[in-house]
């Protein structure tokens, strides 16, 4: 009887030790993101790396294998102004959201692929932020023109 109570505390031990160790596999896949500041869409929240300097904006999602749903990076401009995107070095598509100084989407560019470099996107209209997320995340936030975007 000890013996058969060992064995399933064995098993148990094992299978707890091999969920963790697929969550953080699963969680550790997309690299790191740094979670900046929380960005509110439609009461869903999207956890934002920040980027405003120059060189990390010209970086971006660039080199890395992919990111979350529930992740997403932000993109600040001292000003508003029309900033031009590319798919340079992208492994995988994304949604780019248009945002202006008022925090509104003002443009969607959706599913967009890394197979575009080196065309270049660009809002209609002034930005002052853009939100990258993970394709077709837009939809399932219902995300469209004139949706507020809180941060």
């Amino acid at each position: 009887m000890k013996k058969l109570r060992l064995l399933a505390t064995v098993v148990v031990v094992v299978v707890a030790a091999l969920v963790a160790l697929a969550a953080y596999e699963s969680k550790e896949k997309c690299g790191t993101y740094h979670n900046d500041k929380t960005v509110s869409v439609n009461s869903e929240e999207i956890k934002a790396e920040v980027v405003s300097s120059p060189s990390d904006r010209a970086q971006g999602l660039s080199g890395r294998p992919c990111i979350e749903a529930d992740q997403g990076m932000l993109f600040v401009f001292e000003k508003p102004g029309k900033y031009p995107f590319w798919m340079k070095d992208m492994k995988f598509p994304i949604d780019i959201v248009w945002i202006n100084a008022d925090k509104k989407v003002i443009d969607l560019d959706v599913n967009v692929s890394p197979a575009t470099y080196p065309d270049l996107f660009v809002s209609e209209e002034p930005v002052q932020y853009v939100l990258e997320l993970q394709t077709n995340h837009t939809k399932s936030l219902k995300i469209e023109i004139g949706t507020q975007i809180t941060f």
